[in-house]
């Protein structure tokens, strides 16, 4: 694969319309492998971070079969609002079946996305703002078209 999993859910999530690219002005953009912070950073962001995968046994042709560990993080001004949203993510994440991710020249197959665990708080973040944050795990089922 050309594209890590982390980078692969985020843009299916960006192609929801759940998730902003963060190159473009409007609210809760999705970055990956770590959420910007300084005084230009949002208040409201996600970051898509690839974790550990689990192996699966192999399909008939004798390739591994895989399920990549990706873990979202939001951030929120918030409470309600940040909950709401992993929720929100959680339930389109919930819906994949044998979605399609185009990203330049690669076509990738999600087949399944299964949350790993619920929506875990985990209080506010450290610093002045004072932003709340919140957590996800999912196993994600891709294939390379």
């Amino acid at each position: 694969m050309n594209h890590s999993p982390a980078y692969i859910l985020a843009n299916y999530l960006i192609g929801e319309g759940l998730l902003q690219d963060p190159s473009e002005s409007g609210g809760w953009p999705v970055y990956v492998g770590q959420l910007p912070d300084g005084p230009e950073a949002p208040d409201d962001a996600a970051v898509s971070i690839d974790t550990t995968p689990v192996k699966d046994g192999r399909v008939m042709g004798g390739a591994a079969l895989f399920h990549y560990g990706v873990q979202l993080l939001l951030r929120s001004e918030g409470y309600n609002e940040g909950y709401a949203k992993a929720v929100d993510v959680a339930g389109a994440l919930d819906g994949v079946d044998d979605d399609l991710v185009v990203l330049g020249a690669n076509t990738y197959k999600l087949v399944n996305v299964s949350q790993a665990t619920g929506v875990v708080a985990l209080g506010q973040e450290k610093g002045t703002k004072r932003r709340w944050m919140f957590s996800m795990n999912f196993l994600a089922t891709l294939q390379e078209e």
